[in-house]
């Protein structure tokens, strides 16, 4: 039998750009040499039989390193608006607007994935993403780093529904939670580590070596990226629904606008009502043009699946219930029981943690006994935690806090995998990455309400004072009515898909 493979590269020559197939590398190894074949011998891994497991690997690798600074630039807040002399109110921003503009481009995101392929819009968005963050480093007065968060946060938004998508193309469905189990503990752990680190890098050097620092972890990941992910796509040739993204991008601009600006400007103040009609009109009239439109941004009709649907209200309802207790915690152990910047973060940390230990064996046990049984047990996890936190009185010992803080972690890491699977499972291929979409657009849209609502029952219960035990536990009480929604939808899981949909549309 005739040799096809091509001639083993020397240090000598320089034969020439190598031709390869679509999706074993992300461009062609110009330049020979030792190099160059330790990046083939890397790249080679998309046709082994082990590529699921180094996808994810790939994957995971840029989800850690966007990840390090979620949690610590909210500590560093303050070393921030001494170093650029800005306003309180103007430093908020710095955490609102990626919170903001990720949910806002996610759906649209997900479809360009589909269309144009997802490495390609994995890469370039982690690429814009990266580069963004490290110029937030040199940011030299509080505008331009609001404007570099917000362009970084947009760009990360192409990289979440591209990711699970990648993740679902190179897993089986029956596989897909396991992997899936990953991505949660990923997503909890570099956070964890990032706030951890970053305290000490903060006092050492300053604020801005937070993003100087993670640039290193970010680049070697997209270059990993690069060599080992393989190429895959939905319908290429289908036109991309224009209108849909616009109205999505500016209805849900409009609503995590009042959700996470409504405390400080009021729930009944002019721009809340007016950004609150337009969140309404727009998003109204984007589900009419999604149910006629042959492409659709937001797969609409998936919702009539009931598995589907029940896979997003719970993923909600966890998203709600973990994020808004996650931020309500933090103020009562600053507000109650008088815990400093590094105090409330060390405190809090055993919630990540729990998610990170019960995010890869949630995965595992969903296979093993089905994800509405471990979805189920994650949501009542969950409620568990936010009844726990709300019996808490003010001279509570701080062991008595871990329980509520474990309870939920370990919730969000049972019900995060079999939520994910199902959505992708009950996909038509040309979908997954809009479907991603989709799912993610529930958790982060449920994280703001979540934060917003419960910091609103604080404040509400509080009456303009400083608040009292007595507020937290009625904003506690309320995440755990979120929960029991979240317990019905969840429980309507069902089995997933033995295989996925070979339709091209949805019913």
């Amino acid at each position: 039998m005739t040799d096809t493979r091509p001639p083993e590269p020397t240090d000598r020559a320089d034969p020439g750009p190598v031709l390869v197939e679509e999706g074993e590398l992300a461009y062609a190894i110009a330049r020979r040499g030792r190099l160059g074949r330790a990046a083939a011998r890397v790249a080679s891994v998309s046709e082994r039989p082990t590529y699921r497991w180094w996808a994810l690997f790939a994957v995971l690798s840029g989800v850690f390193a966007t990840g390090l600074t979620i949690t610590v630039i909210t500590a560093a807040l303050p070393f921030i608006g001494r170093d650029l002399g800005t306003t309180r109110a103007a430093l908020s921003w710095v955490v609102v607007a990626p919170f903001l503009f990720r949910a806002v481009f996610v759906p649209a995101f997900g479809k360009l994935g589909d269309r144009y392929g997802r490495k390609r819009t994995w890469a370039v968005g982690f690429g814009i993403s990266s580069v963004a963050s490290l110029l937030c480093g040199f940011a030299p007065d509080i505008g331009t780093l609001i404007v570099l968060r917000a362009i970084a946060a947009a760009a990360s938004a192409a990289v979440i529904p591209s990711s699970l998508a990648l993740i679902a193309d190179a897993f089986d469905p029956d596989e897909r939670v396991k992997a899936l189990g990953w991505w949660s503990a990923t997503i909890a752990v570099s956070p964890l580590i990032g706030v951890i680190a970053g305290g000490f890098v903060v006092e050492a050097l300053s604020w801005r070596w937070l993003f100087r620092l993670q640039f290193p972890f970010a680049a070697v990941a997209l270059v990993f990226g690069l060599l080992v992910l393989r190429e895959s796509r939905g319908r290429a040739n289908e036109k991309f629904d224009l209108a849909g993204a616009l109205l999505s991008i500016g209805g849900l601009g409009a609503l995590m606008l009042v959700l996470n600006q409504g405390s400080e400007w009021g729930w009944g103040s002019v721009p809340v009502l007016v950004a609150l009609v337009v969140a309404v009109v727009l998003l109204v009239t984007f589900v009419v043009v999604e149910r006629r439109t042959d492409a659709p941004v937001l797969p609409i009709d998936y919702f009539r699946r009931r598995r589907f649907a029940a896979a997003v209200g719970a993923n909600f309802s966890a998203n709600f219930a973990y994020m808004g207790g996650f931020f309500v915690t933090s103020l009562m152990l600053a507000d109650v029981w008088d815990y400093g910047p590094a105090q409330v973060s060390l405190a809090i940390s055993p919630r990540a943690a729990s998610l990170g230990v019960m995010g890869p064996i949630g995965g595992y046990l969903a296979a093993r006994y089905g994800g509405r049984r471990m979805a189920t047990w994650g949501m009542a996890s969950i409620l568990a935690s936010m009844l726990a936190l709300a019996a808490l009185d003010a001279g509570a010992a701080y062991w008595a806090l871990l329980p509520g803080l474990a309870l939920s972690g370990f919730g969000l890491g049972l019900v995060a995998p079999p939520t994910s699977a199902t959505v992708t499972n009950e996909a038509d291929p040309a979908d997954l990455a809009a479907v991603s979409g989709a799912l993610n657009m529930g958790a982060s849209v449920g994280s703001s309400m979540g934060i917003a609502s419960m910091q609103a029952v604080v404040s509400l219960v509080a009456g303009g004072a400083t608040p009292e035990m007595d507020a937290y536990a009625a904003a506690f009480a309320f995440g755990g009515v979120t929960c029991a929604i979240g317990l019905f939808a969840a429980s309507q899981l069902g089995k997933p898909r033995p295989r996925v949909l070979a339709a091209t549309s949805p019913p």
